[in-house]
């Protein structure tokens, strides 16, 4: 950072494209809860399998006993987002997001305290809407587990301004509001709110940053279940803890009884929560209510460990594990056909040859018109304009042609040949980024009606017969399965 931020403006600036770049694209994909219905699982599964931790905590999640009652086995990323649901998915995407972020520096108590804070009161703001009978509990969750954010951020990120708030609430007896007010010029509340809205977050987080509930609103469960906590601090028999208690009562429409609860099962099912967030390590900082069952003794606070990006020398290749899960989910769909659906089969595919085959960048296209091949889905590294660039017609891509009507896989450099081959390739580097990439027939009943398509044009790493071994082991068994599948 050359010159520190100032003004409110400047921080969220600073905030969201210096320290959050990556994730504020992803936040305001996922924003609000309507965004994705009618497409989510290829565009959520799209946008986990470019982080490597967000991946590891979908699978986790999705085999945790807090998810997986019936612990059965999901091994693919594609299949985690068909059984977990798209609020279940938002949530994990963004929590992994936000707070992988702030822990990738040597994370203080404060940090860990507050993230696993944000848990608890998410958990309980989720139960108490649920007992309350809202529409929507798990945006409850997310407002919640976020309504620090800012806050978490500035600590972690706020360098000298953050150090001159800490002394004069230390040295001079500040509270942490005129800390913040004499410092910065404005409440961190107020910078989680700019936060919020630049990446398209709801009205009930929104309204719950500026304080603007009614007793019957949504908004006043997030305030009064951080506000709990922090209360609780002082002791859970404290008289304003009590006193918060009996408001969360009178809002959810319950009995003292329930409502603590609530507040004790929450805290228990926040354990599970953070273990399929793999969080574990944070589950000593909770704040146990008396007639929990968890023995916090268990429990030490350590640092998480963050799954490292691979390095950009670090070789891809193929993993025989993810590929022989991805066959065995398309092996499932072969014998249960009622289970079968096109998109899903695309979808693993998909997951198969980006994770599986390790490849930067997978394609689905389809022919239209008999004439023209149109990108429909990429899953990719990080976001690029593949799927959107992707058209081309047969006529002027002979190699694209000679994929569908020979309905066979082809490796590029070893498809083309005579004197004509290294103007065809250059061609290819020109319109894709590269002229090294696997293609593929995309088949439905024995016809081909598109193209599989990929390439490590990101990485710049050279393909070898590997990679076009395991590219056509996917691809085969696909079209196998889609042989027999009804009309598209």
């Amino acid at each position: 950072m050359i010159r520190e931020p100032e003004t409110l403006e400047e921080w969220i600036d600073y905030l969201a494209k210096e320290e959050f770049p990556v994730l504020s694209e992803t936040m305001s994909r996922l924003g609000n809860l309507d965004d994705f219905v009618t497409d989510f699982p290829s565009e959520m599964s799209s946008i986990i399998l470019q982080d490597p931790n967000m991946t590891a905590r979908v699978l986790k999640m999705a085999n945790s006993a807090y998810y997986n009652v019936a612990n059965t086995k999901i091994s693919t990323v594609s299949r985690a987002v068909m059984f977990l649901g798209y609020d279940t998915i938002r949530s994990i995407c963004l929590s992994s997001g936000v707070f992988q972020q702030l822990m990738k520096k040597d994370p203080s108590e404060r940090l860990l305290r507050g993230i696993s804070g944000s848990f608890q009161a998410a958990v309980q703001s989720q139960q108490f809407s649920a007992a309350r009978g809202d529409k929507n509990p798990e945006e409850l969750f997310i407002g919640s587990m976020l309504f620090h954010m800012g806050e978490m951020a500035f600590w972690t990120f706020g360098g000298k301004a953050a150090k001159e708030v800490n002394e004069l609430m230390a040295e001079q007896g500040f509270s942490q509001v005129e800390a913040q007010e004499e410092v910065l010029g404005f409440r961190l509340s107020e910078l989680t709110h700019g936060l919020a809205k630049r990446w398209g977050m709801s009205n009930v987080l929104l309204n719950a940053l500026k304080r603007k509930d009614s007793p019957e609103s949504e908004s006043r469960n997030i305030i009064l279940s951080h506000r709990l906590l922090n209360t609780a601090n002082r002791g859970w028999k404290n008289p304003r803890t009590k006193q918060v208690i009996r408001a969360l009562t009178d809002y959810s429409n319950t009995d003292i009884e329930n409502a603590r609860k609530i507040i004790t099962d929450s805290a228990e099912q926040t354990v599970e929560v953070l273990k399929g967030h793999g969080f574990q390590e944070l589950i000593g900082n909770l704040n146990f209510p008396p007639g929990t069952s968890i023995d916090r003794s268990q429990f030490k606070s350590t640092k998480v460990k963050i799954v490292k990006k691979r390095k950009k020398d670090e070789l891809k290749k193929p993993d025989k594990e993810v590929i022989n899960n991805i066959m065995t989910e398309l092996e499932f769909l072969e014998s249960n056909e009622a289970e079968l659906d096109i998109n899903f089969v695309l979808q693993l595919v998909l997951e198969g040859v980006h994770r599986g085959v390790g490849m930067d960048r997978a394609l689905v296209s389809l022919v239209e018109g008999g004439t023209k091949l149109v990108g429909k889905y990429a899953v990719q590294d990080r976001n690029t304009t593949l799927a959107d660039d992707f058209s081309f017609t047969l006529e002027a891509t002979p190699l694209f042609k000679k994929v569908i009507q020979n309905k066979e896989v082809i490796w590029s450099r070893k498809a083309v040949h005579g004197p004509m081959a290294n103007e065809l390739l250059a061609k290819f580097q020109v319109m894709l980024g590269t002229s090294d990439f696997l293609a593929g027939p995309l088949m439905v009943q024995g016809r081909p009606i598109g193209m599989y398509y990929a390439d490590r044009q990101i990485t710049l790493q050279k393909l070898t017969i590997t990679e076009i071994k395991a590219f056509k082991a996917v691809v085969d068994k696909a079209n196998s399965i889609l042989d027999s599948f009804g009309a598209f």
